[in-house]
Parts: C-alpha cells; structure tokens; sequence
C-alpha cells in the first residue's frame, strides 16, 4: 500500500491498480466508455483523460497505474475541455437517433414508440397508460389531431408512415370500452388550490395532472359544457361528444372540479374575476382558447348570410344552426374551413371552398381534404372573394360573390408561394358564406379591474395572446400563468395540451420550491433534422408494408347525418400497423453512457464538414441487433467476446474511417459460431448492440423490475427481469445490491431461452383430444373430466421431474402421502452422487472457483460455468480440459487431455474438478470423484462441482421418490417430464409447454419459472428464489383443478401455503460434515452401468430448437 494524491485528496493505493481503480474507490466520478472491469484496459476512447503532475498533457485513468506519491487531477476547466472533445469526436460518427423522430416531432413529446410497441405486443392498457404520461385525451386527440408526428415517421422512406394517431385512438378506445379504464394515481391533498379559466383542452390538461399531484383544481368555463375548441370547433362527425364526455369524465377521475356557465369577468352578474381568483386560489392558470373569429374586410360583409367559420361550428354544437340557404361558399383553406364545408354538405347545401391558393398549399390536413372531396364539396383554387353582393330585390342579403383569379408567386414566410392578384374576376351567385381564416382571442375582458392582477393587466402581443416564459407559462404577474391558443394563437388541440402540461409541472414545481424548475441539458443525438436528409439507402433491407386504411362509413350513409365517419381499426389491423414501426429511438436511450456523458459535457449538436459513416441496420440474428451506425468502436464486445467468452466471432474489419465491428467479412452472425449469451449486448456502452424479442416488440421503457434465479440450469444465475409492456426482459448484470456470482454471465438459456414462454404457439388453456383431434375446454370442463376419470381409475399416478419447484414435489409428496396416487421418477434421473447432496462434499460453493490453483473440466458444461472458469483463469487460475467438444474455447486451456489420468500439469489438493452429470456417464463421473479423494482436501477450493442442465436436480433428490414406471395405473399425471411409452391408460400432461402429443388425452398448463413465488435448489446447495414477475395466475389454476377434482384437500389450494413450506424446508436443510475417508467408503460402494442422464422434456427441446434459429446462414 502507497499513498497518493488525487484532487489535493491524500488516499491508499494499491500497487498495479490505476487512476481510476483509486477514483472510484473514493467516489470519485471519472468518465469512461472504453473501460470494462473483465479487461485490461488501453484507453481508446479518451473520456477518462486526467492530469498527472510532471507529465505533459493528459493521460487516461483506465490505463495509468498510479506510482506512490503521484499528484492527479481529475477535474478542471482543462480537463472538462479535453474531455467535451472527446466526446464530440466520438459522436461526430454516431449516427443515430437517441429518441425516435415521431417523439421530437410531437408538440407534446409524447412517447410514441413506447405506446405503438405496447399495441403490437397487444397491451392496450400499457399503451394507454404510456400515453396518458404526457398527452391525457388520447380518445380525442387520436380523432382530430393532425399527426405531426407522421410528418417525420421513418416508415415513410420504406413506403408510408405508421398510422400513429389512428393506433393512438384504437388503444384509448379500447381502454374506455374495457370493464376498468386507466386512471393515474393520485396523490394526497397538499392543501393547496389552483383555479384554471377554461375548459379547453389546455385547461383540461393542466388541471389533471394537478389533481393528481394532490392539488384542489377548480375549471370555470363561460359554456354550457366544457372541452373548447373539440366541443364546439371540431365537428359530431369527427369527434363524437358523448366520446369527449366520456374522457372528460375520466379526467375529473381524481377531482378535478368543472364549474360551466361561469364567465371570468366580462358579465355584469358574474362576481368571478381574475384578481379574486389570484387571491383564493395558490395558481391561476387562464387558458381561454382563441375563438373569436376574424372578419373578412370585404365590402358586403355585414349583409345577411354572412357567417364566420368559428361562429358557424358553434351554432351547430350548440343546436341553433343558421339557415344557409342551398349554395354555400366557405372561405379558406385550413381545417376549420374545411369542417365547416363539410357541415353545411351535411346540412343538404351544395359547398364550395374558395381558396387563394392551390390545394398542394391548403394547411386543411390532406386527409379532411380528401374526404370533403369523397362527399361532393367543390373547391375552387387560385379564387380570391373580393366583394359580397346584394341583389336589388334583397338589398340586405348576400346573392352572389365577386371573386379574383390568383396567380403563385414565390414563397412567402410560411413557405408556400404567395398568391399574386390577376386582375381577372368572375360573379357568381351564393346563398351564404361563411369566411374561416382566422381566430383571435377574446381579451377586451382582460382591461376590467377585477380582472387586472396587482393592478395591471396582463401582458398581451399585438395578436391579443398572452406573453408568457414559453417554459413555463408564467406571466411574470403574481401567481397567474396562461397558455394554450391564448398564448399560441388558433393552433391545434396537442400544441394546447402540451402548454397545459407544462404549466402544470412548472406550478407544482414553483408551489413546492418557491422558483421554477430549470430543466437540465439533455443531449440528444440526431440521424437528421428533417426526414428528407435521411439517405434511402439504408433502409433497403425492410420490404414494403402497406398502411393499414382506416375503415370508414360509406359516403352514402353519411352524407345526410353526422355520424363519426372512421370507424376504428380491428385488433388484427391494428397489431400489424403497429408491427409496421422501426422503433427508430434508442432502446437504451436511458441508460446510454455516451448519451449521459454528453448530456453531462454540454455537448451541443456535433455539425462537422467531411463524410459521416452510414449503415444499414443488421437484423439477420434473431435475438441480437447491430446497429454500426452508434458503434464508437471502443472494442468492448470484441475483446469480451474473444477473450473471455471464447466464441471470438466479432473483429474489427476495412481500414481508418471506415473501419467497423463485425464478423469477419462483414457476414451475419448467424453465420458465425456465436453462441448468443449475448454478453455483447451486456457490455455495449452505446446500444450498437441491442436485444430483441422473436415474437415481441422490446420498449426503451423499463417496467417492474424483479431480482431473482434462472433455472433453465442447475447453475441457478441471478438474473434482473424487466417487465414491460407484456414483454419479459431479462438482463444479466443486476445492480451492486443485487449482484451474484455469475455478475453479467447468462448463457442462451438464460438470456433468450425463456422466450418460447412467450411465443404466440404456446398453449396456455386446457386442451382435450377426442377423436384424435386436440380442443380447448373451459376450466369447468377439465374439473369435470379429472373428476370422472378419478372415479374411474382406482390405480392412479404421477411422474414427476427434476423440472419442478420444491413448491410442486411438496404438492406431489402430499399427493402420495394421502394416497390419492403414488409419485415416481422416470428415466435415470438419479444418480450417486445424490447421497451426497447435504454432505459437504456437494456443497462447494461457485464462488471458489475464483481461489482454486487448478480447474479441471470435463466434458461439456453449462456455458455460464464454462465462462467463470475462464474469468478465474485469467486471475491466475490454471485450466484443464477434458475432452471437450470442439470450439474456440479450447485455445484457453492450459491443457487439454482425453482422461484425468492423462493429466500431465502438476495437481495439488486446491483443484476443482467440474462436470455435467448430463454430458458424460456415471462411470466416468465416478472416476472423477475417485480421482478427486486422491488430490483434494475438500476445504476451501477443493473438491468436485456438479453442474446439472435439470431445473431442480439437486431438491428432488431432497425427497424419496423411487425411479419406477408403474403399469398397474391407469390415469397416469406426467408433471414436466415426457410420456415414457405407449399405454392404454388416460393420460394427463401437466407442463409449461405442450406439442400436441397423441399419447396424451389431456393438457393442463402449467407455471414456468417467470410464472411462479416458488424455490429450487442449485446444484452447489444454494436456494434459488422465483418470484412471479409476470404475475401469472397458472399455479394458482392449477392448484384450483387439484382442489376442485379432488386430488388435493381444499386447505391446500392456496399458493403461499406451498412456498412457505417450501422456504422452512430449505431453510431447515443442514449440512452434514463427512470426512474424506467416508467419502472414499462411500465411492468404493457405489455401483454403476455406465448411462447418462436423460434430458428428455419439451422444454428443453423447444429451448433448443429456438436456439438453431440463430444458426441460420441468413443474408442481412
């Protein structure tokens, strides 16, 4: 031990340990990317540059041993520079997209990717809930909103953009017609009340997030009812009000409190005012829209039948619509000129819409445009109405319009050419018109005193709308706040609503803290500013799939009433549109490294001259995702791959700014001897490298997380399970708290294996054959049929595995036990070494591994294993193998021989052997041990590690089940294990997986291990936890038939009885300590015929056929 100094900080250093081995033993943050803990580092990624007195220039902390007494600084305007260029240069090459386009794009930012991967996994209420995070009127929003969104889809290079707004109102609809509807939750009352001017969906949206932070939230709006501009400017046949009602019920689901016919103000007998308001109430929040239209100064208009747009769709929400004779003009090209053309068709009129300019630059969405074509409106482009003309014999009403042809010129402001006058005019005759081209709000109101706050009014523009900090809504007068088309001028309903929601975070946050919250940089890397710089080329490899087409009323069954005319995608639509989505966003756009350092650096947009490396997106492997295009080339996946994992299958290929990381010759993986542990994945610091799900969209999205075992082993692995969105993520590196022996180590099994739990062509109902034909039945069904087949069948029995939980062999020892059947192993799944399972001599612990002088391994092991006596040998370990199967990994050992007793490496007594009792025979397994008398002392490192590929190997030996068939039964129960022969008697499967056996007559689904709280025991003696993360009822069901049907007491039907006796059994196991000789009395007994256990289940075999997909020499 030395001491150095570190930030004028003197601390203890160890020799051979560098400058950030010494950081961050005294919580000192060093930035890195290339660094990983299993590798020697050499520091190609410069983040972790610091300065060592003496030394000239920067050095990196990953790869400097520190000297006794050396003088570092890790932080310093010098330092901070030279690592922001660091950074900038690996990110000048990081072509990707931390969040996906359609979010950015989104005026309220609304998580897009998250809710459309959550209907393609088809979870509604996860999509519902995701998107109610930040936009709360998805039933509304979905029908009206203009889908900015779509603008920047991706998809649109392929072919066309997702349906994102569409899929956004099938999930809300769906969650309104489900028994229960998503509704946050709420907090308790703070004692504090926010009064909101407006029942506009800015109002709407404030007030609800409000009340459910816990705040008192009162609305008063001057209407009848409440919802703005979607009540009283989008029209029925758009959005239906009793809809709208609906989701405005929902939104008064934690409080929120809506006063109606209560105007702010402008009312002799109205007592509400703003300064009263600012006074009572803790916030005032005024979002009074922009619905005052604007007059078209035109000679003529204020002759009858003359209506302004605004006015016009008011009058008809309101039921007071005015007669607008047959012919119809609308002036204008936005939506409300075209929902106010469509109204009057549906009124009986004969429409016609004049436009200034042509149709390619009315801001109408294109799809409104579309349908007022369908019904028979007329437009009439490049028209400019000039004068409203009265006749002679009505010289107080509207006849007929003079109107002047346009020409276009060049772009104006807004980017759509400006319409230049021709001189040229024609007449012709009108019975109405109805001008919408603009809207204001209205503020005349705003100049009473009452309304005025610490004496003055509120701040206004020249537009009439309020000048507020656009990042947080705040007027800069006392409490009051306002946006939404007050601020923004007529705009559209999610730019109201993501005022509304900011206002309200910004509220809460000055409420609680007296200032306002300043949200910190974020940094976010972008392919593109705009879709259309986005190079076609690299999304060839996805084929064309065409949008899904709303299904609509026939335009015959419209016309005449106003009835909503988009009916809503099915579920088979909508899933595949949702399936359409190439989840462009980052997948760790939470976690990035890069992305947080960058964040934390200030690192703005990176815009360098020069070419820039862009990659098409590599999908060939079924479970693992390339993505070069956000490789920083940092060789972490390379050298874990190679130099610890063994498979060696990634490199760097072509040469100096071209250079990427991949399979020799650019090759898919598949075509590699990747083993898929993705451990790759694991050590990415980027998300080059990502996971994927065969069946299931993966979210950036973290769900519940769950610490608990894998058992697809006897290895017994933690494992972290994320769930989200119906979709099991299972990570191999948990968190310090949480970490195991096998740290960021999962072999296929563990890392992808659990997937056909979740593949579409699982059974998880019960199935009966008849006729020789398989059919799902009810539980009643299933109930009934074991109860007849009990009566019939007085010799019953089950056949249990090694597959079960120690919950499931307790239930089938109490089966046994009250006679309600015998229990019996089948095949040779015991063996000697079972008598040896609460002896010291099994229970040498995995973590030993790392202490041993000598590892010898023989056969094939669990790959996780394999792994870990790897990562002992590079800490000095020796390793010898012993026949092992054909591989890279043989360039590891330090010998390798056909038999122990060829072995020419000295042994001493601190040498591990380890074996698969499923890979080699219990003739050479007992040689093993034998050999093992002669060398160990069984202390410490020493002895024998039995790894088994059975699930619970070592609990079932904890019971006394005998390895038998019995023909005398016949109703046979198979519990996870295979039918063993032919027979005439009924049989039962009871499994996690199913394939149609004929020889079974019955199918009863049971729990995986991500379905059940129960326990297994580890081939080393540990106790392996599963805690349900999926939250499936399966064993409860399958406790229920047993209970039901008789086989088990009604007092044992419950879940928690069996895992509580399954935690005191283990609990209660005790370690019995033999010496050597008892173990060389008790080897010398034994007999053996020189089998292998068998692994027979559909399981494994399932397992392993998901496997091979991934060796599939598929093109990318």
């Amino acid at each position: 031990m030395f001491v150095v100094n570190i930030d004028g900080k003197i601390v203890q250093a160890k020799e051979g340990q560098t400058i950030l081995d010494v950081a961050r033993d005294n919580n000192i943050e060093i930035p890195t990317l290339c660094h990983d803990t299993e590798l020697k580092p050499y520091g190609s990624c410069w983040v972790c540059a610091v300065k060592v007195e003496g030394v000239k220039g920067f050095v990196t902390a990953c790869g400097t041993e520190v000297r006794e007494n050396m003088v570092i600084t890790t932080n310093s305007p010098e330092i901070y520079k030279a690592r922001q260029m660091a950074l900038e240069l690996l990110l000048s090459d990081h072509y990707a997209d931390c969040e996906a386009p359609c979010k950015i794009a989104c005026p309220d930012h609304v998580d897009i990717q998250a809710y459309i991967a959550a209907i393609a996994n088809n979870d509604y209420h996860q999509a519902v809930k995701i998107i109610k995070d930040t936009l709360p009127m998805p039933l509304s929003i979905g029908r009206v909103c203009p889908a900015f969104c779509e603008d920047e889809c991706r998809r649109t290079i392929v072919d066309e953009p997702i349906a994102i707004c569409k899929l956004k109102r099938y999930a809300a609809d769906l969650d309104l017609g489900d028994i229960w509807s998503y509704i946050p939750d709420k907090a308790e009352y703070n004692g504090k009340k926010i009064a909101i001017i407006g029942a506009g969906p800015s109002g709407l949206t404030c007030g609800f997030y409000l009340s459910n932070q816990g705040y008192q939230v009162d609305v008063f709006e001057s209407s009848p009812q409440a919802g703005g501009w979607l009540r009283y400017g989008i029209p029925e046949y758009r959005l239906p009000k009793a809809i709208l009602d609906k989701e405005i019920q929902l939104m008064c689901s934690n409080g929120m409190k809506i006063h109606c016919n209560s105007p702010i103000g402008n009312a002799e007998e109205s007592s509400l005012g703003i300064a009263k308001l600012s006074k009572d109430y803790d916030a005032v929040y005024v979002a009074i829209g922009a619905q005052k239209a604007v007059d078209m100064p035109l000679p003529g208009n204020d002759l009858q039948g003359v209506f302004l747009g605004v006015d016009y769709l008011k009058s008809v929400a309101l039921g007071t619509s005015p007669d607008l004779g047959k012919r119809v003009a609308i002036i204008g090209g936005g939506n409300t000129a075209i929902d106010c053309a469509r109204t009057a068709k549906r009124h009986g009129a004969d429409v016609t819409v004049i436009y200034r300019r042509t149709r390619e630059e009315m801001p109408a969405d294109g799809f409104e445009i579309d349908a007022a074509y369908e019904e028979g409106v007329v437009f009439y482009p490049l028209m400019n109405p000039v004068e409203y003309i009265a006749s002679a014999e009505s010289p107080e009403r509207l006849h007929e319009i003079r109107i002047e042809k346009m020409l276009l010129g060049d772009p104006d402001i807004s980017g759509r050419r400006s319409p230049i006058p021709t001189g040229s005019y024609i007449t012709e005759q009108f019975d109405s018109v109805i001008a919408a081209i603009s809207q204001i709000p209205e503020v005349r109101f705003l100049a009473e005193e009452k309304n005025q706050v610490e004496n003055t009014i509120l701040p206004l523009s020249k537009w009439s709308t309020i000048e507020v900090d656009k990042n947080t809504m705040y007027s800069g007068l006392g409490n009051v706040f306002g946006g939404g088309d007050f601020r923004r001028g007529p705009s559209t309903a999610i730019e109201a609503i993501a005022d509304g929601r900011i206002a309200a975070e910004q509220i809460d946050y000055w409420l609680k803290h007296n200032r306002f919250e300043k949200k910190a940089f974020r940094f976010d890397s972008k392919k593109a500013k705009k879709l259309s710089e986005v190079m076609k080329k690299e999304y060839e490899q996805y084929p064309v799939i065409e949008r899904a087409k709303m299904p609509e009323l026939p335009i015959k069954d419209r016309i005449s009433n106003f009835a909503e005319v988009e009916l809503g995608f099915t579920e088979e639509q909508a899933i595949k549109e949702a399936n359409r989505c190439l989840e462009c966003g980052c997948q760790v756009n939470e976690t990035c490294a890069l992305r947080q350092y960058a964040s934390d650096y200030l690192v703005e947009d990176i815009v360098l001259t020069g070419e820039q490396n862009r990659h098409p997106i590599d999908d060939s492997h079924p479970f693992i995702r390339r993505d070069n295009n956000k490789c920083i080339n940092c060789g972490r996946c390379i050298r874990i791959c190679s130099e610890v994992q063994g498979a060696g299958v990634l490199g760097y290929i072509y040469r100096g700014f071209s250079t990427i990381v991949a399979p020799e010759y650019n090759e898919s993986l598949t075509a590699t001897s990747c083993e898929s542990c993705g451990k790759c994945i694991a050590v990415c610091p980027v998300g080059a490298l990502t996971e994927k799900h065969t069946e299931k969209k993966i979210s950036h999205l973290s769900g519940e997380i769950t610490y608990q075992n894998c058992v697809s082993c006897g290895l017994g692995c933690k494992i972290r399970v994320d769930s989200a969105n119906q979709v099991i993520r299972i990570i191999s590196h948990p968190d310090e708290e949480h970490e195991d022996f096998n740290g960021r180590n999962l072999c296929f099994y563990g890392r992808f294996g659990w997937q056909i739990f979740f593949q579409k062509e699982r059974i998880c109902k019960p199935m009966q054959k008849r006729d020789g034909k398989w059919y799902e039945i009810s539980n009643r069904e299933v109930k009934e049929i074991l109860k007849q087949q009990l009566l019939m069948s007085p010799n019953r029995h089950f056949y249990i595995s090694p597959e079960l939980s120690i919950d499931e062999l307790l239930i089938a020892k109490t089966i046994e036990g009250t006679g309600k059947a015998s229990v019996s192993t089948l095949y040779n799944y015991q063996d000697f070494t079972d008598a040896l399972i609460n002896t010291n001599f099994r229970d040498l612990n995995i973590y030993r591994l790392n202490q041993a002088h000598t590892i010898v391994i023989i056969g094939e092991i669990s790959h996780t294993l394999r792994t870990l006596c790897r990562t002992a040998q590079r800490k000095g370990t020796k390793l010898i193998l012993i026949k092992p199967r054909e591989s890279r990994f043989n360039l590891f050992a330090d010998e390798i021989c056909n038999s122990i007793n060829e072995i020419k490496m000295p042994l001493d007594k601190k040498t591990i052997f380890v074996y698969n009792r499923n890979c080699i025979d219990d003739k050479e397994a007992l040689e093993i041990w034998k050999k093992s008398t002669e060398l160990c002392d069984f202390e410490g490192p020493s002895g024998v590690i039995v790894n088994s590929y059975w699930d619970n190997q070592s609990g079932l030996a904890l019971f006394d089940f005998k390895q038998s068939v019995n023909h005398e039964s016949t109703l046979n129960f198979y519990w996870n294990t295979d039918i063993s022969e032919a027979n005439n008697s009924y049989n039962v499967c009871l499994s996690s997986y199913f394939d149609f056996n004929n020889s079974y007559d019955l199918y009863i689904p049971t729990p995986s291990y991500l379905e059940i709280d129960g326990f297994a025991l580890t081939d080393d003696g540990r106790t392996s936890v599963f805690k349900n993360p999926t939250k499936s009822s399966l064993f409860y069901f399958l406790l229920n038939i047993f209970y039901e049907s008789g086989i088990l007491h009604p007092t044992h039907a419950e879940p928690s009885l069996w895992n509580n006796k399954a935690e005191f059994l283990l609990k209660s196991r005790t370690i019995v300590h033999k010496n050597k000789q008892w173990l060389k009395d008790y080897l010398s007994s034994v007999t053996v015929e020189g089998k292998k256990q068998d692994t027979r289940d559909i399981r494994k075999k399932k397992i392993k056929e998901l496997y091979q997909t991934s060796k599939i020499n598929s093109k990318k």
